[in-house]
């Protein structure tokens, strides 16, 4: 059973999740390395991840049924998704020993290859794990829609889990992470991949289209609430604007440039700010209306068209055009962001499998004694 595998399924964020490190108020080694020791904290914090993760596993699985009152832990489940049931006391204990020969792995690994960390990202991850640890993740989109916010220091500290380990084995393990793939795929890794099989993936995945829209209602203040109220058009109004979309797709699919019909379109509504949403993106990770990504997806290259979405007072006319994606190529994989994410996407799997692998075989000594101090039951106790 290869439970690593699925931690690091999900390339890049898994270590953001399940990895972490602890110190406790009697910093015994747990696991260690000829180069590392680590505080029994991390074990500790490894055995937190992996019941969050069961507890996670149980809830999806579960369903409505699931009971968040009893115990997870004498749960019978396939955790992995390969058909094989584990009871889920053990199944964690296996998966904290494998977080914790992960995170002794990458540091191995950085020794080896002579890695030195950028200094930036480092301080950069520092001060995003600062923000977590005190004010918890999704910080202000909490606060914003109204809910507490839960601290990373209150949620791991009742435990002796320190802000420095936290942060060491999490975001920090985070920067090794991406600093052992660039060392192996990057410009001049040891694997690196060709600007030409780059290019190719982005042509043959990604898609360029830009809309502009209008709305097929007016607002206006209502006098006696002092509320903004929504006035539908007309049809005689919906049909202009569908009149007036029409001609400027006709324009496109005639050989016109999109800049030309949508300056026309601004100089036609006095409008100042270009009304332009440009994207290039893969569209089945896009986050457009089912109606606008089905009619992007059916466009061809160097053409446009128009849709209206929505009905009464909530309708909208669309124009859309879409370009050809290899004209961007060039601009587009210039941006290291851009380069480094089409990278990830080429080298996902391998790069899981050199994990599963470096895990795997990562020479560290167990404190037994130290193990056998931790049950997965202590978190269902309140500290």
């Amino acid at each position: 059973m290869n439970n690593f595998k699925k931690t690091s399924a999900v390339f890049l964020a898994v270590l953001m999740l399940v990895l972490g490190a602890g110190c406790s108020k009697n910093p015994t080694w747990s696991y260690k390395t000829d180069n590392v020791s680590y505080a029994e904290g991390v074990y500790l914090y490894s055995l937190f991840s992996a019941y969050n993760e069961a507890y996670t596993i149980l809830q999806e699985q579960s369903g409505n049924d699931f009971d968040s009152t009893a115990s997870i832990l004498d749960i019978k489940a396939d955790f992995d998704g390969d058909g094989e049931e584990v009871l889920c006391e053990t199944w964690i204990n296996e998966q904290a020993d494998i977080i914790t020969r992960n995170l002794a792995a990458l540091d191995e690994k950085i020794k080896e290859y002579g890695i030195k960390l950028d200094r930036t990202q480092v301080e950069s991850a520092r001060e995003l794990a600062k923000e977590d640890w005190h004010l918890g993740p999704y910080y202000e989109y909490y606060v914003a829609s109204g809910y507490e916010a839960t601290s990373y220091e209150d949620m791991l500290s009742p435990y002796g889990i320190s802000f420095d380990s936290f942060f060491t084995s999490s975001y920090l393990a985070s920067v090794k992470q991406n600093a052992i793939f660039d060392y192996l795929y990057g410009k001049s890794g040891e694997e690196a991949v060709s600007d030409e099989e780059i290019t190719k993936y982005f042509t043959d995945n990604y898609a360029s289209y830009a809309y502009f829209t209008t709305n097929l209602y007016e607002t206006s203040i209502d006098p006696e609430t002092s509320q903004q109220k929504y006035i539908p058009y007309t049809e005689e109004l919906i049909d202009g604007v569908e009149k007036e979309f029409k001609s400027y797709a006709k324009q496109v699919n005639s050989g016109a440039a999109y800049t030309e019909v949508m300056y026309k379109y601004m100089k036609a509504h006095n409008i100042v700010d270009n009304p332009t949403v440009k994207n290039i993106e893969i569209l089945d990770n896009s986050s457009l209306g089912e109606e606008v990504l089905k009619a992007v997806k059916e466009l061809k290259e160097g053409k446009a068209t128009y849709l209206k979405v929505g009905t009464g007072d909530t309708s909208i006319m669309y124009f859309i055009t879409r370009f050809p994606i290899a004209d961007e190529a060039e601009e587009y994989l210039k941006a290291d962001g851009n380069r480094h994410t089409i990278l990830q996407a080429l080298k996902s799997e391998d790069f899981t499998n050199y994990l599963n692998d470096i895990t795997e075989n990562v020479k560290v000594e167990v404190n037994e004694k130290v193990i056998e101090k931790y049950s997965p039951a202590i978190f269902e106790t309140t500290l």
